[in-house]
Formats: structure tokens, C-alpha cells, sequence
């Protein structure tokens, strides 16, 4: 029986470390000057070792909560108010700290002696905090704002840039129909397929360069 359990740890291995390592991706571009960029580093380890233990006494495993941890960061940036007609707002500074990670942490420690009161709350409202949430995490994730260049007039110099936000949107549909049929417990796996698209067959297409300022 320890035996079969092997590969199922193995899928599980693959989503939280993919989801661990593309919230840190997101959450860490250059744009956002972070200074304490290690802590990702401890933060991994952390969630490999409580993770482990978990397993153990049956307790639910830590995840990086993508979507909470990009709004979390997007509440902590400052953007610049001095901004010149036309230009966009630039990232100033983030203010880096753990203090609103540890109270996020001990609120969802308390949900288990509180939902008497947590039940009190509409669906509706938990469903429109939800999805606030998800459309405010979208906001500075290059996809979406390749996406959004898709819809306006095209340009010449935009074609390449163009193609491979569609070759990512077709992984990215690939990896959602899996992962709503009853083959989801391959998502892993067709995660892993994305690899050889990225290392093999985008190269062919486009050069060092190109990669570097899609990606």
C-alpha cells in the first residue's frame, strides 16, 4: 500500500511546487523592486516541511494561494501619483512585511472555532469577494495584458508577440480541459508536457531576445 501511494505523492509534488514557484514568479517581477527576495526560498521550505508533517496526522497541506498572495502584494504596492498625461503609473515601492501574512494565518486558524458566525455570511457576498479577488490578482500578469493587445488594432511589430501570447493561450486551454474532465488527475502530467513546448518549440520561433521580453 506505501508503495501505491508514490505516484499520487509525486502529482501532488508537482502541483505544489508549480503553483508555489509561478505565484513566486508573479509575485517577484522586477517591476515590484522586491528587496527580500529569499523569503521565497523559506517559504518553500516551510511549506515542504509542514507539508510532510501534515501528511502524517492526515491535516490538509499548505499551497501558495496564488490568487491571495498576488492581491496581498497588489495591496501592498505604492504606485507613483506624479505621473506625466498619457504614461501609466510605475510601481514606487512594496512595502515589504509579515504582519498581514500572520493575521491572514490566525483568522483561518479561527474559522474552525467561529463558523457559527462564518456561516451567517451570504453565498452571494463570499462569491463577489472571490471573484473581486481573482479579476484584481489579473492586473499586472503579462498574459492578460497580451490579451488585451489582441483586441486593439494590430501592428506589424506586434505579430510575433501576438503568436506566442496564442501558442500560451492554447497550453493554457489544453491544461483547463483536462482539468475539468474526468482526466484531471493527468494535470500534472500535462503540466509537465508544457516544459518540452517552452524548451523545444519555442525556440524554432522565436530567438533569445524575444523569449525574454514575452515571458
Amino acid at each position: 500500500m506505501m508503495a501505491a501511494s508514490i505516484l499520487p505523492a509525486i502529482l501532488v509534488f508537482i502541483l505544489i511546487f508549480m503553483e508555489s514557484q509561478i505565484t513566486a514568479l508573479i509575485v517577484s517581477k522586477k517591476e515590484r523592486m522586491l528587496v527580500k527576495g529569499t523569503g521565497f526560498h523559506l517559504d518553500l521550505l516551510i511549506i515542504v516541511v509542514v507539508g510532510g508533517v501534515s501528511a502524517l496526522f492526515g491535516l490538509p497541506w499548505l499551497s501558495a494561494a496564488t490568487v491571495r498572495s498576488v492581491t496581498h502584494t497588489n495591496a501592498l504596492t505604492v504606485m507613483s501619483k506624479a505621473v506625466a498625461p498619457g504614461d501609466k503609473p510605475r510601481i514606487q515601492e512594496v512595502k515589504e512585511q509579515r504582519v498581514t501574512g500572520f493575521l491572514v494565518a490566525v483568522l483561518v486558524g479561527l474559522s474552525i472555532v467561529i463558523g457559527e458566525v462564518l456561516r451567517q455570511i451570504p453565498l452571494a457576498v463570499l462569491f463577489g469577494i472571490f471573484l473581486y479577488m481573482g479579476v484584481m490578482s489579473l492586473n499586472g500578469i503579462q498574459l492578460t495584458e497580451r490579451l488585451i493587445l489582441l483586441l486593439m488594432p494590430p501592428k506589424p511589430s506586434a505579430y510575433l508577440m501576438h503568436l506566442f501570447t496564442v501558442i500560451q493561450l492554447t497550453c493554457l486551454s489544453l491544461l483547463w480541459v483536462v482539468m475539468a474532465t474526468a482526466a484531471a488527475l493527468a494535470f500534472p502530467f500535462m503540466l509537465l508536457l508544457t516544459i518540452p513546448v517552452r524548451m523545444l518549440l519555442l525556440p524554432r520561433l522565436f530567438n533569445c531576445r524575444e523569449l525574454q521580453s514575452f515571458s
